[in-house]
């Protein structure tokens, strides 16, 4: 599973840890599983950290995969995205836009950054892969 989740209810905050390359169907299975897991519907912040990830699909093809969905039942939380790969980068830059009203998006290079704009404290291992079942 190349996107693991970890979800901190004491700080309200979910954290997504991607590796390798990241399809579209990976990331539709990733809202399945936290269904899954029973997380809740709304979460405050939301960190991803895609720094040893790469996505393989474009912009044009991410949106067409997300036209006429539900709204992102994390939309109204502060999302902060942790990337160093270019095309990730662009992708996220882009997609952004195009969010629904409510959801605050903003992408980093680093986790000191992100956490600081989320405005949760970092602890340790927060960003370590730890379970075989997709979370982290």
């Amino acid at each position: 599973m190349p996107i693991h989740f970890c979800y901190h209810p004491a700080r309200d905050l979910l954290i997504h840890v991607g590796q390798d390359m990241i399809t579209l169907a990976e990331i539709d299975e990733l809202a399945a599983r936290r269904r899954a897991a029973g997380l809740p519907d709304s979460v405050a912040h939301t960190l991803n950290d895609m720094r040893h990830a790469h996505f393989d699909f474009s912009l044009d093809q991410l949106r067409m995969n997300q036209e006429g969905r539900p709204q992102d039942s994390y939309a109204g939380c502060r999302q902060a995205e942790i990337v160093t790969d270019p095309h990730n980068t662009a992708i996220l830059l882009l997609w952004r836009n195009w969010l629904p009203a409510g959801i605050e998006v903003e992408v980093f290079s680093t986790p000191e950054a992100a956490y600081a704009w989320v405005g949760v404290e970092r602890q340790d291992r927060d960003l370590v892969i730890r379970g075989t079942d997709g979370t982290a």
